[in-house]
């Protein structure tokens, strides 16, 4: 370490300088300049009073859920790190696997296999970098479906989409008289 940061710090001005035209001096006030204004957004964002109101909602949806206690209980100790993480948002945590194992007492790969539970249910998205967000599953479906509705352009190769349009449709014409021919075998079997 040097006396203002790391080598990776000034590689990180030197870079920055390269690619703007600036001074290293003019790159490295950049810089600090934008880490006091990510600063400030996530103080604002994440007031502990936001944070309070975001784990209450998360724990209402949660814990009313039907998912296994020991998901229940790694997620309710991530939910009181709402905030943590380092991006804006105020549903990242962070907190390693190990960590987590041992606030809630259970084995880390336990730990583990509860998290991947609780993802494969929508409820936490996966770790990266021992960062996560809190989610509900399909709190975001109508927002994309949304913006999927008001785009204006949906195909861009007609050509291509065509076939597999037809393809779908005939495969799930395909299912639903199987399904239906199925229903009639079971009713006629009784």
């Amino acid at each position: 370490m040097t006396k203002n940061g790391s080598n990776a710090r000034k590689a990180k001005i030197r870079d920055s300088a390269a690619r703007s035209g600036k001074t290293y001096r003019q790159a490295a006030r950049d810089i600090d300049d934008r880490a006091e204004i990510k600063a400030a957004i996530r103080a604002a964002m994440h007031s502990p009073e936001a944070l309070a109101e975001e784990r209450e909602s998360y724990l209402a949806k949660m814990l009313t859920a039907e998912l296994p206690e020991t998901v229940k209980v790694c997620l309710y100790a991530l939910s009181g790190r709402l905030g943590t993480a380092t991006h804006t948002d105020t549903r990242g945590v962070k907190c390693s696997k190990i960590e987590l194992a041992a606030e809630t007492g259970l084995d880390v790969e336990a730990t583990c296999l509860s998290l991947y539970l609780a993802e494969a249910h929508g409820w936490v998205t996966a770790f990266h970098d021992d960062e996560a967000r809190l989610t509900v599953p399909g709190e975001d479906i109508s927002m994309y479906q949304g913006l999927l509705d008001r785009w204006e352009r949906v195909v861009a190769a007609p050509d291509v989409y065509g076939p597999l349009q037809e393809a779908v449709a005939t495969q799930t014409e395909a299912e639903l008289s199987e399904r239906e021919e199925s229903k009639r075998r079971l009713m006629g079997g009784r």
